[in-house]
């Protein structure tokens, strides 16, 4: 066998290799399960059938201020009460990119449930959404609300805790 062959050999080999498993002592082998034995099983009523999510509204009121650790920086004020947004601004800082408004003004609300969605022009589309004690204000197509444009491309969704208030 030829130097080279030999060395795609042991290439082949090698990354072959890091497929295997290997069993810890005290650990059991995986049982061929997700996620090495740790199973999540869906929520289920009677008969064993998925139980479909209840529908229900939340309601938030916060004015913001946040930074995040790459720098971007910006406010909020957001009020929603039973789903129906009653105040929402937002203005997204994203430093060497551009920065991003957004005013209910621009909006119109469209749907209340199973989440919150307020569109604008150009099907720019604001979405917003209860996740355990966090709403969740996501932001889809509004490269016009951005200056330069691009902007849009590195908008964050913006995180609100229910309890606090504070927003990243």
């Amino acid at each position: 066998m030829k130097p080279i062959q030999r060395t795609l050999l042991a290439a082949a080999v090698a990354a072959l290799a890091g497929c295997g498993t290997l069993e810890l002592p005290g650990h059991p082998a995986d049982d061929g399960t997700a996620g090495g034995g740790i199973v999540e099983r869906p929520a289920t009523g009677t008969g064993g059938k998925l139980k479909p999510m209840p529908l229900r509204t939340f309601s938030v009121s916060t004015q913001c201020k946040f930074k995040d650790e790459t720098g971007n920086f910006g406010s909020a004020t957001v009020e929603v009460v039973n789903s129906k947004v009653n105040a929402f601004k937002a203005e997204v800082t994203m430093p060497k990119r551009g920065t991003c408004r957004y005013d209910l003004a621009q909006f119109r609300q469209t749907q209340a449930l199973p989440s919150v969605e307020l569109t604008g022009a150009r099907d720019c589309r604001v979405h917003m959404w209860e996740q355990g004690e966090q709403i969740t204000v996501a932001f889809a197509n509004c490269h016009t609300l951005c200056s330069p444009a691009s902007a849009h491309d590195y908008v964050w969704p913006l995180l609100i805790d229910k309890s606090t208030g504070h927003c990243d």
